[in-house]
């Protein structure tokens, strides 16, 4: 992750916080009390597209649909895995899409998600914290190089995607959360001006 990090160029601000709290989370003495979580789930978002506060430029709001799978990788084949490299071992198949409700730049992505149970039994029984981390391709329809001053010159129309969640479990599986997201294309192509959105998503799971 620190690696995905530095490739991309996510070194301050929101981002930098979030990578923060990851690591005092999962590292060994506080983290090795974070639960890997995995099942299948549904999620919607409503989210702020590419917020000014975070050098935005484009406009409106995204309507975020994902579906994220459980992992492959069972808790069983995890049993003889060390207990500070198990937290990593379960990615989640994710699937989503970001629209923009005013014309801007529309997206589609795929890849994995991580997630875990850092604090339970926190208001109610059974209900818990739960911190994710998204990794992946994203692909766009914006534009490579811009000709108008509220677009993104995106550089390329694949990306790569991270973002980070934190949120509320409720016990009847429910999940509402804080959310933030940036894609970029880690300075691969010459045009390199990222999209970030931030808002709230509500999750099931099934």
């Amino acid at each position: 992750m620190v690696a995905a990090r530095r490739y991309i160029g996510w070194g301050r601000g929101p981002v930098a916080a979030a990578l923060t709290l990851l690591a005092a989370l999962l590292a060994p003495g506080g983290g090795a009390a974070a639960a890997n979580l995995s099942y299948d789930e549904l999620k919607f978002g409503a989210l702020v597209h590419d917020a000014h506060f975070l050098g935005g430029r484009e406009k409106g709001a995204d309507l975020n649909p994902e579906l994220i799978l459980k992992s492959p990788i069972t808790d069983e084949m995890l049993a003889t895995a060390p207990a500070w490299l198990r937290w990593a071992l379960q990615p989640r198949p994710t699937f989503g899409a970001e629209i923009n409700t005013s014309g801007y730049t529309n997206q589609g992505y795929l890849g994995a998600t991580w997630s875990w149970l850092v604090g339970a039994n926190v208001a109610q029984p059974q209900d818990g914290v739960v911190f994710s981390y998204f990794f992946g391709p994203g692909f766009n329809d914006g534009d490579i190089i811009a000709r108008r001053p509220d677009h993104k010159s995106l550089g390329s129309h694949v990306l790569f995607r991270e973002a980070f969640e934190l949120g509320y479990l409720f016990p009847n599986g429910f999940q509402v959360s804080g959310f933030i997201d940036h894609v970029s294309n880690g300075g691969l192509a010459k045009q390199n001006q990222s999209l970030n959105d931030v808002g709230v998503r509500f999750g099931v799971r099934f």
